[in-house]
């Protein structure tokens, strides 16, 4: 219990050193604060969690999942000590890779959720997420990519690349997406500095998307992995999908499923 004591100490210390300005959100009323900083309904809502939670976390009450260290240490703008120091005291403390690089190897585990996940579509990506792999129902249902490697397995450089429709029926999904999705590309870029093709494609996508530059650029904001998406069916003319996303460790991997839980809609009804 005492490491996580001294977790929810270091997260009240870190939480009353920043005003909302700082990191990016609105000031909750009341205006008048008691004490300095942030409080902790307005944390919660830049790291996607309840208040409740983060009231559990600083009384060594609940213990934080690595994603949750994570998103407070991009939601306080952490240097990567602190980052580490939080990670240690929270018991996820991970070296950085040897050799700087994003491990792009399809771990044992991750070929077991692709081989026992036969009734929903699977893709695998790795952490600046590129698609390494992915089951037949992803492929057949979902998206196609290249069969060779390249950007255009690349989730985010589509995402701010690629002209045509959205797959993101609501506006406010495709821009939680997008800011998700970037926050974690930065992560991936702080932790993998040697890999030369992360930082190359970052390059690109800050010369050809202005809407990735002000991302990137801009502070943390709430927001979270799009969990509707429409994709076009050639058999249905459209299936509507729910997404979830697991990350996997070792290997920094994310594995993302896909699964219909409501009837298709019909290329004439849509």
């Amino acid at each position: 219990m005492q490491g996580q004591d001294d977790f929810g100490t270091a997260l009240r210390t870190l939480r009353q050193r920043f005003s909302p300005g700082e990191v990016g959100v609105p000031a909750s009323l009341p205006a008048v604060r008691r004490v300095p900083g942030l409080r902790r309904d307005e944390l919660a809502g830049v790291v996607g969690v309840s208040e409740e939670h983060v009231k559990r976390l600083e009384q060594g009450r609940r213990r934080p999942s690595p994603g949750v260290v994570d998103a407070i240490a991009r939601a306080l703008r952490l240097a990567p000590g602190e980052h580490d120091r939080l990670r240690a005291l929270a018991g996820f403390a991970a070296p950085p890779e040897p050799d700087g690089m994003v491990p792009r190897e399809i771990t044992e585990p991750a070929h077991r959720m692709l081989a026992r996940l036969t009734e929903v579509a699977v893709c695998v990506c790795d952490a600046s997420w590129t698609v390494l792999a992915a089951n037949e129902l992803w492929h057949s249902d979902v998206c196609t990519v290249p069969e060779t490697p390249g950007r255009g397995r690349n989730v985010v450089w589509r995402a701010f690349t690629e002209a045509g429709p959205s797959v993101f029926q609501v506006p406010d999904r495709l821009a939680g997406f997008r800011a998700t999705v970037v926050a974690e590309l930065r992560e991936a870029a702080r932790r993998y500095p040697a890999d030369a093709e992360l930082s190359s494609m970052i390059t690109d996508l800050r010369r050809l998307s202005g809407d990735f530059v002000q991302l990137w650029d801009a502070p943390p904001a709430p927001g979270g992995h799009a969990d509707r998406i429409r994709v076009p069916s050639r058999v249905h003319g459209h299936l509507d999908l729910d997404l979830d996303v697991m990350t996997l460790n070792p290997g920094d991997l994310r594995v993302v499923v896909y699964s219909s839980t409501y009837a298709p809609v019909s290329a004439a009804a849509g």
